[in-house]
């Protein structure tokens, strides 16, 4: 993959423990390799404006994203299916509420609920509750990573932004059930976030209500992984690009890209894993 015009953002990955060593950029001038550093938690929330619930819950994501930490990557899905109950919310989409219910079939279970709060990928629980949130990102943090990624971003076309990304190599999954090591299928998520939005809700169990959300996710996309090259190839790693489109409205100055590998299927029933994470500010 050519780097030739990419847009010289630096940015930082960091990657889970179980990952093997990764080999330095190709073109310092265009990307930015981050030495080995404490863990990462991804966040994603599943929320609604129309959920009475979900208000609490958003604030807990808040204040994940106003701390401002680097080892944090919180992302606010607004599902779909409280539209029809009283007030659509203008940030909700049928992807946000797939991927939620993928992400119940991981936990073995069809029902979905909000406000629901998952970390890491594997571990879920109601996500008003501030206190289980601290923990679950204490203990995704916890591990020491040992290697690297990067990517970088450039607009493309106007209303799009193209994403390219370097996987140095993917981890081996862990099998719960049996504790086998197995190569499992992985994947590039992509999201789109955007800060500091407010609503203004009329109708529904919020009415009255000015909600504010941080990190909401305006556009999102998945990219399949090839499995890792052989070592004897000396391969870099795997490379590869994709595009975002830019929903209308969106400030891209308050807006930023956040990437994370993660299992493209359950493991031993436990969700699915996260591997990496990272983010870019969006380029303008």
């Amino acid at each position: 993959m050519s780097e030739r015009g990419f847009v010289g953002r630096r940015l930082l990955l960091l990657l889970a423990p179980f990952l093997p060593a990764v080999a330095s950029c190709k073109d310092s001038e265009a990307l930015a390799s981050s030495e080995p550093g404490p863990g990462f938690a991804v966040i994603e929330l599943f929320t609604s404006e129309g959920c009475s619930s979900c208000p609490p819950a958003d604030e807990v994501l808040a204040a994940w994203v106003k701390k401002g930490d680097p080892q944090i990557f919180p992302l606010a899905f607004h599902v779909d299916y409280w539209d029809s109950l009283g007030w659509p919310d203008r940030f909700s989409s049928e992807s946000a509420t797939d991927r939620q219910r993928t992400y119940a079939s991981s936990f073995g279970t069809s029902s979905v609920y909000t406000p629901q709060m998952i970390v890491g990928g594997t571990e879920e629980f109601v996500g008003s509750d501030g206190s289980h949130a601290r923990a679950a990102v204490a203990r995704a943090i916890s591990h020491t990573p040992s290697a690297r990624l990067t990517l970088t971003a450039e607009p493309d076309d106007g209303a799009k932004i193209r994403v390219h990304f370097r996987v140095e190599s993917l981890p081996k999954q862990q099998n719960a059930a049996d504790g086998a090591k197995r190569e499992g299928p992985m994947v590039l998520r992509l999201a789109l976030v955007e800060r500091a939005l407010v609503t203004r809700v009329e109708r529904g169990e919020n009415v009255g209500k000015t909600l504010a959300h941080e990190n909401v996710v305006r556009a999102f996309e998945t990219v399949p992984l090839p499995g890792p090259p052989p070592p004897k190839a000396g391969l870099p790693g795997i490379e590869g690009s994709a595009t975002l489109t830019v929903p209308g409205g969106v400030d891209r100055a308050r807006a930023e890209v956040i990437a994370y590998v993660q299992s493209a299927a359950p493991v031993g029933g436990h969700g699915m894993p996260t591997a990496a994470a990272a983010r870019i500010a969006a380029p303008r």
